[in-house]
């Protein structure tokens, strides 16, 4: 916020009769009014409602007493084009006598002893209503000709300026945090109290302002949502904020899962803010972009968390063949994970007809969680293991790896790949150390395989690569989405 002032002038000819006064012959002098601007001692920003002109009908208090009395007479001008005010009806006139008088005049012209600014400053009327602005002369001579009134703002003001990054799409609100929004107000002395209240937050639009009382915010300043999540601006060991004065944040936003973020160490200097992702859903499955054009979820199918193992399918089957694991429990004739309960025992509907993907009415993660939802390709499992663009790391505890994208604009964002290990025949092998997990693709090696993408620890096979896997055995599933 500026210390910007707006000068008051008077210069609008009162023709309402002068007030009966015991001399008649004494003169009668009209208040009259207009207002010219003093350009700002602060740099000026883009947010530049109030800041050297009034709109246009906007009402301003004007307050006249003789000097030293403190008796005050209010009036209530009317901001018109040009710069010029037009006077109350009926027309004011300073009070009879040649004492002088003294001047004061504040805006809004509703502010009372106790001045609250709009907890919603997304639009003109509010972000105008919140800037208390007052202007005084004191011991003026009665006269015809101008006198000046420079209006001072009474608050501070925060500029926010927020542009998108990589990654991030739209931003949908931006709040300013922790204000106390309230101070107390002497109408004759324009004097503003400390800032009283509980703390509130102040929603502004996006390239805005918002006005506030003078104090000291520590910890969360600002709060900006926008498609991909919530980027939070926070204030290590507090930011005092000064009666008269503006601060201006401009913010490029870019994705990436950081979390609470303090990086822009200037006032009046740009900074990048990067997004604390909140992962949002497809069809009730939550999913995280890694940067390869996918949307990867989170757990596997038939997981309730992102470190369940999930379900076991067999290549293109919609269900597995049991129905309880704990205790493992097979579904009416079956016994195992054998080629003789396959859906395609003699491979026909694929290898015979030289098809090399996996149709959707097959599709495991179609059938089970809908909309856009498949089995990722062969190519889609070998780009994830690019190390050049993902680290993989293993996680002792959780068992399983950790793979985070390094690609621009989604650095940080990450998904876990539990070692579920898969169905053998009968048994369920290779739990917290090995895991296969289902491509939609053909091998084209046999009729009997298909591509999956695979981890064994220890010895030389400790590593991630993509290989066929006989299309009865049961493996888990990660879906991806366009």
């Amino acid at each position: 916020m500026s210390t910007k002032s707006t000068i008051i002038a008077i210069a609008a000819l009162m023709t309402a009769a002068c007030v009966q006064v015991q001399n008649p012959m004494e003169e009668c002098t009209p208040v009259t009014l207009a207002y010219t601007t003093i350009q700002a001692t602060e740099t000026k920003a883009a947010q530049d409602l109030n800041e050297g002109t009034f709109a246009a009908g906007e009402s301003v208090k004007v307050r006249i007493s003789n000097t030293g009395v403190g008796e005050w007479t209010d009036y209530i001008f009317t901001t018109a084009a040009e710069g010029a005010m037009n006077a109350p009806d009926p027309a004011p006139y300073y009070p009879a006598g040649s004492q002088n008088i003294d001047i004061v005049a504040y805006y809004p012209s509703t502010a009372g002893t106790s001045f609250s600014v709009q907890a919603d400053q997304t639009s003109d009327a509010n972000y105008k209503a919140s800037d208390l602005m007052f202007a005084s002369v004191s011991n003026q001579a009665k006269q015809s000709e101008a006198v000046n009134l420079a209006f001072s703002h009474k608050l501070a003001k925060l500029n926010v300026n927020v542009t998108t990054g990589t990654g991030v799409g739209s931003i949908t609100s931006v709040r300013v945090l922790s204000v106390k929004p309230t101070v107390s107000f002497n109408q004759a002395t324009g004097a503003v109290g400390s800032a009283t209240g509980d703390a509130t937050s102040i929603v502004i639009s996006n390239n805005g302002a918002a006005v506030i009382p003078a104090q000291t915010i520590a910890g969360g300043l600002l709060e900006i949502v926008t498609d991909q999540g919530t980027a939070t601006y926070t204030v290590s060991g507090g930011k005092t904020f000064e009666s008269g004065k503006q601060y201006t944040l401009n913010i490029t936003l870019k994705l990436r899962n950081i979390g609470i973020t303090n990086v822009i160490a200037g006032w009046a200097s740009e900074g990048t803010l990067y997004v604390d992702t909140v992962n949002p859903y497809i069809a009730g499955h939550e999913y995280v972009e890694m940067g390869d054009g996918l949307k990867w979820a989170t757990m596997n199918v038939g997981a309730n968390n992102p470190e369940d193992n999930g379900d076991y399918f067999a290549w293109g089957e919609p269900e597995p063949y049991y129905i309880s694991l704990s205790p493992l429990i097979w579904k009416d004739g079956i016994d195992n994970y054998a080629m003789d309960y396959y859906f395609d025992p003699g491979c026909t509907k694929y290898a015979t007809n030289k098809k090399t993907q996996l149709e959707l009415e097959d599709d495991t993660a179609r059938v089970n969680w809908g909309e856009t939802w498949r089995m990722p390709t062969a190519a889609e499992l070998t780009a994830l293991r690019n190390t050049t663009n993902f680290d993989w790391e293993w996680d002792d505890v959780k068992k399983g790896h950790k793979v985070t994208s390094k690609v621009e604009g989604y650095v940080g964002n990450s998904i876990f790949i539990p070692a579920a290990g898969y169905f053998f025949g009968d048994n369920l092998v290779g739990v917290g150390s090995q895991s296969n997990y289902w491509s939609s693709s053909l091998s084209t090696d046999s009729a009997y395989t298909a591509r999956s993408l695979r981890f064994r620890l220890g010895s030389y096979e400790n590593r991630v690569f993509i290989d066929d896997g006989y299309r009865n055995i049961g493996y888990t599933v990660r879906a991806v989405s366009e």
